[in-house]
């Protein structure tokens, strides 16, 4: 007596399959919740997930390329600062020598006022030796061009020789005769210094257009993302309850199913 068909076993294989596909479906669904993400491997969408990947690589040269503008942005901060010391110090100077261009100061009035011009030269040249960024010279002229790698392409913060554009300020005298003293080597200065701080000024407005772009790309970027990633919570939700139920169901049927074979066996057997 032949006590199984092979329609029964198809069926037993079909129902299995079809339990296998939704416990996948139950699992899928679990791990979107959890992660908040569509795709977390490959076998979900591999095209999507490459794309993904993709982005988030440029988004993440982006973010670094935005700390090394922002390092940028911090050393012109610093050379424009101690410029603007700079500055101070040449105003003391040219006042000092408008004074000593009057006829009626005496010779150690110009001396008096010679020394206060050599210690602001003894600050000007301090201030270009301290205006230092993680241990780089700004001012000196010793850093050369230095380059801002912003993630998508690059800036330059060209050199700046502060040192050379005040040297002749070293041998700067007013002590002598009044109607000899010219402000021509301070005005060269003045002139020199508003060209480095415009230059830097350009830079630092370079830099800061950059930092903005990039942050907004970025933004972008991560809304791409997250459209191509991220789960449709309440359709992971409805197919985690779905399938669910469903796989109550089959395992029901299954258990009633074998079941069913059990008691026909018995019964074969008994009879």
């Amino acid at each position: 007596m032949k006590i199984q068909s092979n329609v029964n076993t198809v069926k037993y294989q079909n129902h299995l399959n079809s339990m296998k596909a939704n416990e996948t479906k139950h699992n899928k669904a679990a791990k979107e919740l959890a992660t908040g993400k569509k795709v977390n491997t490959a076998a979900d969408d591999a095209t999507a997930l490459a794309i993904s990947q993709q982005i988030m690589k440029e988004a993440s040269s982006l973010k670094t390329g935005s700390n090394n503008i922002s390092y940028g942005i911090g050393a012109l901060n610093v050379a424009d600062g101690a410029m603007a010391n700079i500055g101070d110090s040449l105003g003391d100077i040219q006042q000092n020598t408008i004074r000593a261009m009057n006829g009626l100061y005496s010779e150690s009035d110009r001396n008096i006022l010679q020394e206060a011009n050599r210690q602001s030269v003894e600050t000007i040249n301090h201030t270009i030796n301290q205006a230092k960024y993680n241990e780089k010279n700004l001012l000196d002229g010793s850093s050369g061009d230095i380059n801002i790698y912003t993630g998508a392409s690059s800036s330059t913060i060209k050199e700046i020789d502060a040192k050379a554009a005040m040297a002749d300020l070293e041998n700067f005298d007013i002590s002598g005769n009044p109607d000899k003293i010219s402000t021509d080597t301070i005005d060269k200065a003045y002139s020199d210094l508003n060209k480095m701080r415009s230059q830097v000024g350009a830079e630092t407005n370079g830099l800061e257009s950059a930092y903005n772009a990039n942050n907004n790309t970025v933004e972008n970027l991560t809304a791409a993302q997250a459209r191509k990633e991220d789960a449709d919570f309440y359709k992971s939700v409805t197919d985690y309850k779905n399938s669910g139920v469903v796989g109550a169901a089959q395992n029901m049927t299954m258990k009633n199913q074998m079941e069913s074979q059990e008691n026909l066996v018995n019964k074969l057997f008994q009879g």
